[in-house]
């Protein structure tokens, strides 16, 4: 009976099985790290504020880009259907808050009337979104 041992390797042969575990756990890191988002509808550019607190990103989002437009759940809509999806939207949502995301450029008056229709449709909870560094 011959019972085999380990292989002789070749002289100069490197195992590459060690380079091969960390090239892939390397590979999981960064796809458990990295965040994913869905893109925005309309691209925006939000204005700065100086407040030190962030809000945490919810996925319920409302974005006003600067031409006025609207885009709400994943599509763009006409102000006269914002009402209505508005309080389809409240009714599902419970408690969350629903995240405004206007562009810099994005005419104040246009702004504030939505808020308005927001609020005329029930929603409880709306957040205007705007990053750090005011001035």
């Amino acid at each position: 009976m011959k019972i085999h041992g380990q292989q002789k390797r070749m002289p100069g042969a490197i195992d590459m099985v060690p380079m091969i575990n960390f090239a892939f756990l390397l590979l999981i890191f960064v796809i458990l790290s990295g965040v994913i988002a869905a893109p925005d509808v309309l691209a925006v550019r939000p204005p700065r504020s100086a407040a030190q607190t962030a809000l945490e990103a919810a996925r319920d989002t409302l974005v006003i880009d600067a031409q006025g437009r609207i885009g709400f759940g994943g599509d763009i809509i006409e102000p006269d259907v914002l009402l209505t999806r508005a309080r389809s939207w409240q009714q599902t949502a419970g408690d969350r808050a629903l995240i405004v995301k206007a562009d810099a450029g994005a005419e104040a008056q246009r702004v504030v009337m939505i808020l308005e229709v927001l609020r005329a449709a029930g929603v409880a909870r709306a957040s205007l979104l705007t990053t750090q560094g005011g001035g």
